[in-house]
């Protein structure tokens, strides 16, 4: 149960991110991505940053305390 509350944890900012950037681009077509690269592959390009530095962030951690185990 706690891997699972972890995970809802850290992953549930970037599924709402994706969530909002996904409605927002349905009601007003600002936010798509390709074939119109601009703000919309920005947004998404932050939340796939923010992703990749919170599951580098919590490997590096969970390796650094001994017995903890994520």
């Amino acid at each position: 149960m706690a891997v699972v509350k972890a995970f809802a944890i850290f992953s549930l900012p970037c599924v709402l991110a994706e969530v909002g950037t996904g409605i927002l681009s349905f009601a007003t077509g600002e936010l798509k991505i390709p074939p119109m690269i601009g703000i919309g592959t920005a947004a998404d390009s932050a939340i796939l940053a923010m992703g990749l530095a919170i599951t580098i962030f919590r490997s590096i951690k969970s390796r650094q305390e001994p017995g903890v185990t994520v």
